[in-house]
Protein backbone atom coordinates (compact mmCIF):
# COMPACT_ATOMS: atom_id res chain seq x y z
CA UNK A 1 0.00 0.00 0.00
CA UNK A 2 2.50 2.84 1.11
CA UNK A 3 6.02 1.73 1.65
CA UNK A 4 7.87 3.06 4.77
CA UNK A 5 10.12 5.89 3.05
CA UNK A 6 6.53 7.45 2.52
CA UNK A 7 5.07 7.03 5.63
CA UNK A 8 8.37 8.61 7.40
CA UNK A 9 8.31 11.70 4.80
CA UNK A 10 4.83 12.14 6.23
CA UNK A 11 5.72 12.29 9.73
CA UNK A 12 8.60 14.63 8.26
CA UNK A 13 5.37 17.06 6.94
CA UNK A 14 6.88 16.62 3.49
CA UNK A 15 3.48 17.70 1.31
CA UNK A 16 4.49 15.68 -1.48
CA UNK A 17 4.48 12.21 0.64
CA UNK A 18 0.84 13.73 1.77
CA UNK A 19 -0.05 13.66 -1.44
CA UNK A 20 1.15 10.28 -2.49
CA UNK A 21 0.20 8.85 1.23
CA UNK A 22 -3.50 9.42 -0.04
CA UNK A 23 -3.24 8.81 -3.60
CA UNK A 24 -2.36 5.55 -2.58
CA UNK A 25 -4.89 4.54 0.11
CA UNK A 26 -7.84 6.50 -1.03
CA UNK A 27 -9.55 3.67 -2.49
CA UNK A 28 -8.93 2.00 0.72
CA UNK A 29 -10.51 3.97 2.34
CA UNK A 30 -13.08 4.82 0.27
CA UNK A 31 -14.22 1.35 0.55
CA UNK A 32 -14.19 1.16 4.18
CA UNK A 33 -16.05 4.40 4.39
CA UNK A 34 -18.62 3.08 1.30
CA UNK A 35 -19.48 -0.06 3.39
CA UNK A 36 -20.79 2.36 6.40
CA UNK A 37 -21.86 5.24 4.76
CA UNK A 38 -24.32 5.50 1.62
CA UNK A 39 -24.85 9.10 1.03
CA UNK A 40 -22.52 10.61 -1.20
CA UNK A 41 -22.06 14.17 1.00
CA UNK A 42 -21.67 12.22 4.03
CA UNK A 43 -19.05 9.58 2.49
CA UNK A 44 -17.13 12.76 0.92
CA UNK A 45 -16.90 14.12 4.40
CA UNK A 46 -15.73 10.71 6.24
CA UNK A 47 -13.18 10.21 3.75
CA UNK A 48 -12.03 14.08 4.60
CA UNK A 49 -12.08 13.30 8.39
CA UNK A 50 -10.56 10.38 8.08
CA UNK A 51 -7.38 11.77 6.14
CA UNK A 52 -7.44 14.47 8.52
CA UNK A 53 -6.98 12.47 11.35
CA UNK A 54 -4.50 10.10 9.57
CA UNK A 55 -1.92 13.07 8.97
CA UNK A 56 -2.66 14.55 11.78
CA UNK A 57 -1.46 11.58 13.91
CA UNK A 58 0.64 9.96 11.97
CA UNK A 59 3.44 10.63 14.05
CA UNK A 60 2.10 8.17 16.18
CA UNK A 61 2.23 5.35 13.99
CA UNK A 62 4.40 2.49 14.50
CA UNK A 63 4.93 -0.13 12.45
CA UNK A 64 6.67 -2.33 15.77
CA UNK A 65 3.41 -2.44 16.51
CA UNK A 66 1.22 -3.13 13.42
CA UNK A 67 1.11 -2.82 9.87
CA UNK A 68 -0.06 1.00 8.28
CA UNK A 69 -3.28 -0.88 6.25
CA UNK A 70 -4.29 -1.90 9.90
CA UNK A 71 -3.80 1.62 11.67
CA UNK A 72 -5.92 3.59 8.82
CA UNK A 73 -8.60 1.10 8.84
CA UNK A 74 -8.94 1.45 12.10
CA UNK A 75 -9.17 5.29 11.94
CA UNK A 76 -11.57 4.97 9.32
CA UNK A 77 -13.78 3.16 10.72
CA UNK A 78 -13.56 5.29 13.89
CA UNK A 79 -14.59 8.70 11.89
CA UNK A 80 -17.43 6.70 9.82
CA UNK A 81 -19.21 5.65 13.40
CA UNK A 82 -18.69 8.96 15.09
CA UNK A 83 -20.44 10.60 12.02
CA UNK A 84 -22.79 8.45 12.34
CA UNK A 85 -23.33 8.57 15.80
CA UNK A 86 -23.12 13.13 15.01
CA UNK A 87 -25.96 12.78 12.60
CA UNK A 88 -28.12 10.02 14.64
CA UNK A 89 -28.29 7.61 12.40
CA UNK A 90 -27.27 4.95 14.87
CA UNK A 91 -30.75 4.89 16.09
CA UNK A 92 -31.83 1.58 14.99
CA UNK A 93 -30.15 0.78 17.89
CA UNK A 94 -32.91 -0.68 20.40
CA UNK A 95 -32.04 -2.89 23.12
CA UNK A 96 -34.25 -6.19 23.42
CA UNK A 97 -35.11 -8.00 26.58
CA UNK A 98 -34.75 -11.59 25.54
CA UNK A 99 -31.72 -13.20 25.35
CA UNK A 100 -30.61 -13.96 22.28
CA UNK A 101 -28.68 -16.44 19.78
CA UNK A 102 -25.96 -14.92 17.99
CA UNK A 103 -25.19 -16.80 14.38
CA UNK A 104 -22.18 -17.05 13.53
CA UNK A 105 -21.10 -16.39 9.72
CA UNK A 106 -21.51 -20.42 9.24
CA UNK A 107 -24.63 -19.94 10.13
CA UNK A 108 -25.55 -16.95 8.10
CA UNK A 109 -25.58 -20.19 5.46
CA UNK A 110 -25.04 -17.21 2.75
CA UNK A 111 -23.26 -19.71 0.06
CA UNK A 112 -22.74 -18.13 -3.09
CA UNK A 113 -22.59 -14.33 -2.00
CA UNK A 114 -20.56 -12.96 -3.97
CA UNK A 115 -19.15 -9.41 -3.07
CA UNK A 116 -21.23 -7.25 -5.34
CA UNK A 117 -24.23 -8.56 -3.78
CA UNK A 118 -23.21 -8.40 -0.37
CA UNK A 119 -22.34 -4.69 -0.87
CA UNK A 120 -25.71 -4.12 -2.65
CA UNK A 121 -27.52 -5.95 0.56
CA UNK A 122 -25.49 -3.98 3.32
CA UNK A 123 -26.69 -0.86 1.23
CA UNK A 124 -30.05 -1.73 1.84
CA UNK A 125 -29.51 -3.20 5.84
CA UNK A 126 -30.83 -0.31 8.43
CA UNK A 127 -27.46 1.53 9.50
CA UNK A 128 -27.42 -0.04 12.77
CA UNK A 129 -27.75 -3.62 11.77
CA UNK A 130 -24.78 -2.65 8.98
CA UNK A 131 -22.61 -1.14 11.48
CA UNK A 132 -22.51 -4.03 13.88
CA UNK A 133 -22.52 -6.30 11.38
CA UNK A 134 -19.53 -4.85 9.84
CA UNK A 135 -17.84 -4.78 13.06
CA UNK A 136 -18.31 -7.99 14.31
CA UNK A 137 -18.53 -10.46 11.26
CA UNK A 138 -16.01 -8.24 9.05
CA UNK A 139 -13.77 -6.22 11.13
CA UNK A 140 -13.96 -8.69 13.98
CA UNK A 141 -14.31 -6.95 17.35
CA UNK A 142 -15.98 -8.63 20.22
CA UNK A 143 -19.56 -7.15 21.75
CA UNK A 144 -17.67 -5.56 24.63
CA UNK A 145 -15.39 -3.38 22.09
CA UNK A 146 -18.65 -2.64 19.59
CA UNK A 147 -20.56 -1.52 22.91
CA UNK A 148 -17.60 0.88 23.62
CA UNK A 149 -17.52 2.57 20.20
CA UNK A 150 -21.39 2.52 20.09
CA UNK A 151 -21.99 3.65 23.52
CA UNK A 152 -24.40 0.65 24.23
CA UNK A 153 -24.44 -2.69 26.05
CA UNK A 154 -22.79 -5.34 24.61
CA UNK A 155 -26.39 -7.02 24.77
CA UNK A 156 -27.48 -4.68 22.54
CA UNK A 157 -24.77 -5.51 20.17
CA UNK A 158 -25.88 -8.73 20.12
CA UNK A 159 -29.28 -8.45 19.78
CA UNK A 160 -28.47 -6.21 17.01
CA UNK A 161 -26.65 -8.51 15.27
CA UNK A 162 -29.06 -11.51 15.86
CA UNK A 163 -31.03 -9.20 14.07
CA UNK A 164 -28.73 -7.84 11.45
CA UNK A 165 -27.87 -11.72 10.54
CA UNK A 166 -31.60 -12.34 10.51
CA UNK A 167 -32.18 -9.45 7.83
CA UNK A 168 -29.61 -10.19 5.66
CA UNK A 169 -30.50 -14.23 5.31
CA UNK A 170 -34.15 -12.57 4.61
CA UNK A 171 -33.29 -10.56 1.93
CA UNK A 172 -30.54 -12.84 0.63
CA UNK A 173 -33.30 -15.76 -0.09
CA UNK A 174 -35.58 -13.60 -1.21
CA UNK A 175 -33.07 -12.36 -3.69
CA UNK A 176 -32.09 -15.90 -4.47
CA UNK A 177 -36.40 -16.58 -5.02
CA UNK A 178 -36.50 -13.66 -7.37
CA UNK A 179 -33.44 -14.95 -9.68
CA UNK A 180 -34.95 -18.75 -9.59
CA UNK A 181 -38.65 -17.53 -10.09
CA UNK A 182 -37.84 -14.64 -12.43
Amino acid sequence: MVNTLIIQACKRKEHNAFKQCYEACAPYVYTIVRNYIYNEDDRKDAMQEAFAHIFASIQRFDEKKGKFKSWISQITINQCINQLKQKNKLAVLVPLDEKHNVPTTDELQLEGLNKALLEKLLEKMPVGYRSIFLLYLVEGYTHKEIADILDITPETSRSQLSRATKWMRKHYTAHLKSITYG
